[in-house]
């Protein structure tokens, strides 16, 4: 069979070598069969061959790695079992190590740097740019090959803290909650927080009205944003482009890194992995990072008995303040290879197509357009009352109220999970603030800032809910707080966020920030109202003004039929109508919210970084599951191509 142009790993035009394919059929741990197995699928995705063998285990990685070197004729680097020579590699240069994937390893007979990379080639062709990146200009550099592996091994022995303090501060000081957690701005949000309650009680009758008149505003606007929702003619999917084909030439495609955090989640790992795998993506075009913390052991052990194939990979996350996913993140990022990064959550079933939905919609969209967002579900409807009300929560806000804000020009918020951002603009914006408790609503603001859009894709990932009061008490108090301290963070400099965003961004900030708070906040404050002036006349401030009972009995009640109004149609759009009878509960659901709200108000002034985890792989398998995670459970699909 005549076998079509491969492409090595390395691209030097002097003399020609041999081939990859060739080196490996002579050592004789290829054979030509799996050699043409490969370069066909070389030939659809457009990868490099090494990473077509290493991803589809045709070959082991130690093959791959020898039979490299002995292309490329350097000398092979061995970091690990000889650790770099530590005057070289020094956290000074550890930004530029990573950048380049450069590591400085040690000097040879003749004084020169032996730089050890993955890639030693493309080093090759800027030694100056490379020696001023790494500070030894004037030095002489010579690239040795290095496997990626044990490249990786080597990256993440060196300097722990450097690493750990890059981590939380990627996102500029002036973007970032990092402030916010010093004691001077939580002494004063707590100074403002008691001198509202003691004007409260030394003046009823003028602060309660102002406090009630603001609550009744902001609740009438989120009131309106839903039942505009509500009325909207349903939004079509957005389409669902194909890659563009070069008949030419081989397709290439883009690569995909998956982060996925997790912290002490061993539940959950094996149902994780067997999601990972249902990808329908080709495995050379694919890596999934696994940012574990580094004392987590037990989920480490997890991960290791699920026995996960080549392109899934532990990335260790070094000991630092403070303990969040977004600081996980960022250090996974560091060593993620994929010019499109994907993030899930530990317990997220996605459809096996997602990938190749976002990637697509990437592809044959603007520049402007960084990220695609896809829609979240609940699995576990059968475990009780909780997650069925907390389904219905996700589908009025990923049917209705997202798109309707979207229509508005409010800015984005993303989900913590099942997005897809282009890898250069998450490092041009300094990755998630490992700060924040709600990364994904800053980072969909930083984007919105930046000129960037945020778009939806046609595709579900199923979560697990949480079951019981106090988790769900525990987990929506983690959000509020975050989204409190994303509104303090932008709204340090008013006019530049209004600037930033535009008008009717900057009002869509506020209703969305504000709007939450007054959902929650505004409740217990509105029946106060209607009991305190209508009810009881208002003792003590003297004649009750009518009016306010009035507005106070309308907002609760057009506020919660339209809550329950929207729970419906959500739950129809979503295909699950037999939810749709639990929507008269919801009100008693959102009740819970003031509870949470207030949790997250001690805990923005006690402790603004302080990650509430919510525990994952409690729910009761296979009572009911919804199509996503029946699809999981069919036979892989082979490689294949949009």
């Amino acid at each position: 069979m005549a076998a079509a142009p491969e492409r090595s790993e390395t691209a030097e035009a002097s003399p020609p070598r041999k081939r990859l394919g060739m080196i490996l059929l002579d050592a004789g741990v290829l054979d030509r069969p799996a050699l043409a197995e490969a370069l066909r699928r070389q030939r659809r995705s457009g990868a490099r061959l090494g990473e077509v063998l290493r991803a589809n285990g045709l070959v082991s990685a130690e093959a791959v790695e020898t039979a490299l070197a002995v292309q490329s004729g350097l000398s092979r680097a061995d970091p690990v079992a000889e650790p770099p020579d530590p005057m070289l590699a020094t956290a000074a240069r550890l930004p530029a190590m990573l950048e380049r994937r450069a590591l400085p390893w040690r000097r040879d007979a003749a004084g020169r740097v032996l730089v050890a990379s993955p890639d030693p080639a493309r080093l090759s062709r800027d030694l100056p740019g490379l020696a001023r990146a790494l500070g030894l200009t004037g030095e002489e550099i010579v690239p040795a090959a290095c496997g990626p592996r044990r490249f990786e091994a080597a990256l993440l022995a060196l300097h722990p803290e450097a690493r750990a303090a890059r981590a939380a501060g990627r996102t500029p000081a002036r973007l970032s909650a990092r402030g916010l957690a010093a004691a001077g701005p939580r002494a004063m949000l707590g100074a403002c927080l008691g001198a509202l309650c003691l004007a409260a009680a030394a003046a009823p009758g003028a602060v309660l009205p102002a406090l009630f008149l603001a609550a009744l505003a902001l609740n009438m606007v989120n009131v309106a944003m839903r039942l505009a929702a509500l009325l909207a003619p349903a939004p079509r999917p957005p389409a669902a482009p194909a890659l563009r084909r070069d008949p030419s030439a081989a397709e290439r495609l883009p690569s995909v890194s998956i982060l996925v955090a997790l912290h002490r989640e061993p539940a959950v790992v094996a149902d994780l992995i067997e999601g990972l795998t249902a990808l329908d993506w080709p495995l050379e075009r694919l890596e999934v990072l696994l940012a574990l913390e580094a004392d987590d052991a037990e989920t480490a052990a997890a991960v290791a008995a699920a026995r996960p194939p080549p392109w899934i990979r532990v990335i260790p996350t070094p000991p630092g303040a403070p303990r969040t996913k977004p600081r996980a993140l960022n250090h996974a990022l560091d060593f993620a290879r994929g010019t499109i990064v994907g993030v899930y959550d530990a317990e997220d079933r996605p459809e096996p197509d997602q990938i190749r939905r976002a990637a697509a919609a990437l592809a044959t969209a603007p520049a402007r357009l960084a990220c695609v967002q896809a829609r979240l579900g609940i699995y576990n409807v059968a475990d009780g009352w909780m997650p069925r009300l907390f389904a219905l929560d996700y589908a009025v806000w990923f049917r209705l109220v997202l798109p309707a804000l979207m229509r508005l020009g409010a800015p984005p918020t993303l989900s913590g999970t099942s997005f897809f951002i282009r890898r250069r603009v998450l490092e041009r914006l300094g990755g998630w603030d490992a700060w924040n408790v709600t990364e994904d609503a800053d980072l969909g603001i930083r984007l919105a800032r930046a000129g960037y859009r945020v778009g939806p894709i046609d595709s579900e990932t199923s979560e697990e809910a949480v079951r019981g009061p106090l988790a769900w008490l525990r987990q929506r108090s983690r959000w509020q707080k975050g989204f409190l301290m994303t509104w303090l963070v932008h709204m340090r400099a008013p006019g530049r966020l209004r600037r930033d965003l535009g008008w009717r961004g900057f009002l869509g900030f506020q209703v969305l920030f504000l709007g939450a708070a007054a959902a929650s906040l505004g409740l217990p404050l509105l029946l106060a109202g209607w009991i305190w002036w209508g009810a009881l006349g208002a003792p003590g401030l003297g004649a009750a003004p009518v009016w306010l009972a009035t507005a106070a009995l309308a907002a609760l009640h057009l506020g919660q039929a339209v809550t329950v109004g929207s729970a419906v149609l959500a739950a129809r759009r979503a295909g699950r109508p037999e939810l749709a009878r639990w929507a008269p509960l919801l009100p008693f659901y959102a009740a819970l919210g003031t509870l949470s709200a207030l949790k997250a108000l001690g805990e923005a002034v006690a402790a603004p970084a302080f990650w509430d985890k919510t525990a994952h792989g409690l729910s009761r398998r296979g009572v009911a599951e919804t199509e996503t995670s029946r699809s999981l459970r069919k036979p892989l699909r082979p490689i294949t191509t949009p």
